[in-house]
């Protein structure tokens, strides 16, 4: 199996990781309160990371940015927060949409944030996102849901997460980057949990690991798709959990994607999908761009 059709193979787990973490959230937000649940998916992952983290000591703890390191956790930690919430009370179909336009922000917040320069089919690009994402949210005022717009910012946070990761990524190892935003999200939703904790009977609890292990699953996943294939090529795999994701809501929750949420998505796709082959074009003319697509 060539390198890409394996990094394809990663992608498609991780599209079948993030469909049961949101299954687990939506299952578990019937009795449980959305931060109690955000709380256990960065406990299971801080876990889950822990005997990594205790081989490699102080190494790493050694850095020389550690407001931004913290600032990225208190964003991934908000940015989730959110998400869940989301995911409790939309279709399960909206919500992975809505939170497909993190990386049309990401466009925006380079440019606004960090000098780079896009020209015109991007832009266009963007546009016509941006275009989809006010399909989806608005296009029938019947279906609008507050927490459309709550996802959206979900996305926009996400994306200055994004971003500060891509400034880190230039002088911080990866292993320290992922080291502090395990232990900053653990902590910053440790409180807000406390507040309001029930203790979990056994079908709560199995939710709840099954949020939190397919979450951990999911990252690596995408880690290990985009380290075996060329971004290019896997990404556009990654639009594979909205069919997952649709089909689970179906079957599951008995959810039919409303007409303005798959027309919606269709926009949004076209355009990430010309965004991230633009990237990598410009990766093999040019500087190489950090990856963006790698999401919650």
């Amino acid at each position: 199996m060539s390198d890409n059709l394996r990094g394809a193979a990663w992608i498609l787990a991780s599209c079948a990781a993030a469909t049961a973490m949101m299954i687990g959230v939506r299952g578990a937000s019937g009795t449980l309160h959305p931060l109690q649940i955000v709380f256990c998916r960065f406990l299971v992952g801080f876990l889950l990371v822990l005997p990594f983290m205790l081989s490699r000591g102080g190494e790493l703890m050694a850095t020389r940015r550690l407001p931004l390191l913290v600032l990225r956790g208190m964003l991934g930690f908000i940015a989730v927060s959110l998400g869940f919430y989301c995911v409790s009370v939309l279709p399960l179909v909206t919500a992975a949409v809505l939170f497909f336009t993190a990386p049309l922000f990401v466009t925006l917040l380079a440019m606004l944030l960090l000098g780079e320069r896009a020209d015109w089919r991007r832009m266009v690009a963007t546009l016509c996102g941006f275009l989809g994402t006010v399909v989806v949210v608005g296009l029938d005022p019947g279906g609008f849901h507050p927490a459309m717009l709550v996802a959206v910012g979900a996305a926009v946070i996400f994306a200055f997460s994004l971003i500060i990761g891509k400034k880190l990524a230039a002088t911080e190892r990866p292993v320290t980057i992922m080291f502090y935003f395990s232990v900053v999200t653990m902590v910053a939703s440790a409180a807000p949990a406390a507040l309001v904790w029930q203790t979990p009977n056994s079908n709560e609890t199995m939710l709840l690991a099954v949020v939190g292990v397919f979450a951990a699953g999911r990252v690596y996943f995408d880690i290990r798709g985009y380290a075996a294939g060329e971004a290019g090529f896997v990404a556009p795999f990654g639009y594979f959990r909205i069919i997952l994701v649709g089909a689970a809501g179906y079957l599951v929750f008995a959810e039919v994607p409303t007409a303005n949420a798959l027309v919606g998505a269709a926009m949004i796709i076209v355009s990430t999908l010309y965004i991230a082959e633009r990237e990598a074009r410009r990766g093999r003319t040019g500087p190489k761009c950090d990856d963006v697509h790698t999401s919650r």
